[in-house]
């Protein structure tokens, strides 16, 4: 255990005395026998390297059996291959594209009504499987088991909740006949003799497990890449991580090759791979599902759901918390989902925060948080401030130092056999360091770098009994603490930052203490999920360029490096409950999706109108630039109206001694007919302008029209054209006709007659008579040169 300590440098001082040591240690068990100390070097040296040659063939037998794995990933791969290809050229007509669209519960709910057959559901996402595999690397076994499986789902008496559904699993949890190599070679060549109690509820459930997804290597790294089936990249940015330890299910999800999925977590491993792949992920409650056993007692790890939103996790808990579970895996409490709590719709109290105080995540982060509060409010919850005490003794003291109590020696032995995946290195090589070098390290780093020095004092783990039991003792009084804070507060949940957008990859091995915002929840042993709410923008791009995070140290600028280029990644939100509230957890994860989507929908209709309207814009320019080269034209055209303006009211002026004539012989109605004429032809030009409005009404008894005809009321820019020589009479008189209802009516006994301004909305057909009298009252009306004009002359 010491040798692990020091490192291959220290390991081969310790060995080399050991060897002197051993003369002195044979003379003592055989005093009698004269040792010849040529004898005794042969001797030695023949130890010695049989010994490294011993290591030396168990390093090759590993990697022969790493590369034997990768031939057979290939050759189950193949066989996943061609079991579709067969259904495929069986059933041509199944519509792919429409199951793969479908969530989770209307899947389910298709598949009991037996509108889709499990058939076609599982072929088609195996297909899809295969797919994203090819484009990310993320699938590591194909459980051929599922192909016999699916006809003894089809037998079963009753449908369970999950019945018919594809679902993947991670590496590290256990199915019969298939190995858990948690990404090192020397797990390769023992099977899982019988399945984990959550794969034996899901197949009791209907569940098909079809698929194992790649890990980080040894789960200790949030980055998902080992020496066995290497790096799996983000199926929405190839440059990026997918997250991990559970990065295989994230990229499956997110690529579409999977409806549901399974990871663990112990510092936020399916928290991560959910916010950096833009997923639904929920960590429950230790122990409130069956999953792997946990050597870290100080730290709860736990398995969980991985989906597209949150009714497929919620109908992933409905099934999986059943009496199944608590029979199969006594140590789970019996207490089965609570409909009731999820369903419910009173308002809750949240408090919030965007930064713990240890790491300050990326403006994109925090702005979620932001955005989402105002959402909340608006839709009539209450938030309210909350600030988490103490971050940097939790990650330092409670989550670094329970973690690794011993210092790292057990994990440590475990590359013993294994060479250490290079996005690790960073990571095992801290661990690495002797006891005594990591404090000075600390000692001196402390001024410069004061969160580097903590994170190396506590590598250095405890080394009593008594200092293990001071650790439960002070991860006790700080629960107490934080649900002291939580319970004067009267909340019911917590909206908090998750770290994201994605990193590139390289950096999660590099920035382990990152994941301060995912670890305390796995410290306090709160159900916590994952729901994506944003994208990153261009103004959290340019934001970031300013990031300088609490401290302004290496591990802020690398922040900053790590998520730089994320243009377009999904950003998430965290949502956290009280112990064993799974349920109300799931019920808050589910307002923030239904809010952030109803947001999503708005801002893209708006971005659609402005879309359009940017495009009516662009055509509407070219349009004018097409009709600029008949300027000159047009230009010409208003030139020639205008003349016509001018003309049109000289004849208007000159008509007024025509008027005082008519006025003297309005007593005689013998020459009527013939005055008429006389006016149309001198006084009616007709207008043929756009705006032309002919039903201009007035009085025509009123000794004052030649007064209202001298009025500057005619319009400078009227448009009128000279009346055409074929263009018939407007004015017409009906002296026979007493039923006709006249446009024009004068009442010689009112003094006072109002001349009526032209209204711009009358119309008159051609047919119609402009002019109508009645016998005993003449009148008669005629058309303006243009809708602004006074009317000509009105003779009587």
């Amino acid at each position: 255990m010491c040798c692990s300590w020091l490192g291959d440098g220290g390991a081969l001082a310790a060995g080399k005395a050991c060897l002197a040591m051993i003369p002195e240690k044979m003379q003592q068990l055989l005093p009698e026998v004269e040792l010849d100390p040529s004898v005794i070097s042969v001797l030695l040296c023949s130890s010695t390297v049989a010994f490294l040659v011993l290591k030396w063939m168990v390093k090759k037998l590993v990697q022969h059996r790493m590369r034997e794995a990768r031939r057979n990933r290939v050759r189950a791969l193949g066989q996943m291959e061609e079991v579709v290809q067969q259904f495929k050229q069986k059933n041509p007509e199944i519509q792919a594209s429409h199951i793969l669209s479908l969530p989770l519960v209307e899947l389910v709910k298709k598949l009991k009504e037996d509108s889709l057959s499990p058939e076609s559901v599982l072929y088609t996402y195996m297909d899809k499987a295969l797919e994203v595999n090819r484009d990310v690397n993320c699938v590591t076994d194909f459980i051929q088991e599922c192909v016999h499986l699916l006809q003894e789902v089809k037998t079963q008496r009753e449908k369970g909740l999950l019945y018919g559904v594809p679902v993947s699993i991670k590496d590290s949890i256990g199915y019969e006949g298939h190995v858990s190599t948690c990404g090192l070679g020397q797990y390769l060549g023992y099977p899982e003799r019988e399945d984990s109690v959550l794969v034996k509820v899901l197949k009791k459930q209907g569940a098909i497990p079809f698929v194992k997804t790649n890990i980080s290597q040894c789960l200790i790294n949030y980055d998902c890449s080992n020496l066995i089936f290497g790096q799996t990249v983000n199926p929405l940015n190839h440059k990026k991580s997918p997250g991990g330890s559970s990065g295989g299910e994230g990229a499956l999800i997110a690529g579409g090759g999977s409806v549901l999925g399974f990871g663990t977590d112990i510092g936020g491993s399916i928290r991560l791979p959910s916010s950096f792949c833009g997923l639904c992920g929920l960590k429950p409650t230790g122990n409130r599902l069956s999953g792997p056993v946990s050597y870290v007692q100080t730290v709860t790890g736990m398995v969980g759901p991985m989906a597209r939103d949150v009714d497929s996790l919620a109908l992933c808990m409905r099934a999986l918390l059943c009496d199944d579970m608590f029979h199969l895996d006594p140590t789970v409490p019996p207490l089965p989902f609570n409909e009731e709590v999820y369903s419910s719709s009173t308002p809750l109290r949240i408090g919030y925060y965007d930064t713990d105080g240890y790491f300050l995540l990326p403006p994109c982060m925090r702005r979620a948080v932001h955005e989402t509060r105002t959402l909340l409010q608006e839709a009539g919850h209450t938030l309210i401030p909350f600030v988490p005490p103490r971050i940097d003794y939790v990650m330092n003291e409670l989550f670094m130092k329970g973690l690794f109590a011993d210092g790292g020696a057990a994990l440590l032995e475990k590359f013993e056999l294994d060479s250490v995946d290079p996005n690790s290195c960073s990571q095992i090589n801290c661990y690495r360091l002797p006891f005594l070098l990591k404090k000075i390290l600390a000692f001196l780093t402390k001024p410069l770098f004061p969160r580097f020095s903590s994170y190396l004092n506590a590598l250095c783990g405890v080394w009593s009994p008594k200092e293990f039991s001071e650790l439960h003792a002070a991860l006790m009084i700080y629960q107490q603490e934080f649900l002291s804070r939580w319970r004067n507060l009267d909340l019911d949940v917590i909206l908090c930052p998750v770290l994201g957008p994605a990193f590139t990859l390289g950096y999660p091995g590099r920035l382990i203490a990152a994941v301060s915002s995912t670890m305390l929840y796995n410290v306090l042993n709160f159900p916590a999920g994952v729901v994506p709410v944003t994208t990153v923008t261009e103004a959290d791009e340019e934001n970031l360029k300013h990031y300088t995070g609490h401290y302004s140290d290496p591990w802020d600028r690398r922040l900053r490096q790590a998520v730089e280029g994320a243009m377009g990644l999904p950003v998430a939100v965290q949502c956290v409950a009280l112990p064993w509230q799974e349920e109300l957890c799931l019920r808050f994860m589910k307002e923030v999706e239904t809010l952030a989507q109803g947001q999503k929908k708005q801002t893209e209709d708006n971005l659609q109108r402005g879309r359009a309207q940017a495009d009516v814009a662009r055509d509407l320019q070219n349009d004018v630039h097409t009709e600029g080269q008949s300027d000159v034209q047009a230009q010409a055209s208003r030139t020639t109206v205008q003349t016509n303006i001018l003309m049109d009211v000289q004849r208007t002026l000159a008509q007024t001694d025509l008027v005082a004539d008519v006025q003297t012989d309005v007593q005689k109605p013998g020459s009527q007919t013939d005055l008429l004429a006389d006016v149309q032809l001198q006084g009616c030009p007709q207008s043929s302008g756009p705006d032309m409005q002919p039903d201009v009404q007035t009085q025509l008894t009123q000794p004052d029209v030649q007064r209202q005809l001298t009025e500057p009321d005619v319009q400078p820019d009227v448009q009128t054209q000279p009346s055409q020589p074929d263009m018939q009479l407007d004015v017409q008189t009906q002296l026979t006709q007493p039923d006709m209802q006249p446009d024009v009516q004068t009442q010689p006994t009112q003094p006072d007659i109002e001349i009526q301004p032209a209204q711009p909305d009358v119309q008159t057909l051609p047919s119609q008579s402009d002019v109508q009298t009645q016998p005993t009252q003449p009148d008669i009306e005629t058309q303006p040169s243009h809708p602004d004009m006074q009317p000509d002359v009105p003779t009587v």
